[in-house]
């Protein structure tokens, strides 16, 4: 998780004020009916230079489908995969 966090920080700095990042409700336990998860909220304010896509850019695909480091991870998921993933992942919202 600790992890994930990071390079979820690392991706919204990418487009968001400088010491705007933050992170809260660290690893808080999310209970649903039939499971249990550890979810973190990172926030940051977008720089204005960029808009709304640039973030979604960003932060796309999530760390959790990805792995790290993000951009190798992905090449390799191309290079090993048959199908692509398409879009799935609850990054944003």
């Amino acid at each position: 998780h600790n992890m994930l966090v990071d390079l979820g920080r690392n991706d919204l700095g990418k487009v968001s004020k400088y010491g705007s990042v933050e992170v809260e409700d660290y690893m808080a336990v999310l209970q649903y009916s039939h499971v249990m998860h550890i979810g973190s909220t990172v926030r940051g304010e977008i720089r204005d230079d960029k808009d709304s896509l640039d973030a979604v850019d960003a932060v796309l695909p999530a760390g959790t489908l990805s792995g790290a480091p993000k951009i190798r991870a992905m090449e390799i998921i191309n290079e090993l995969e048959n199908n692509k993933r398409g879009i799935y992942g609850g990054a944003i919202g």
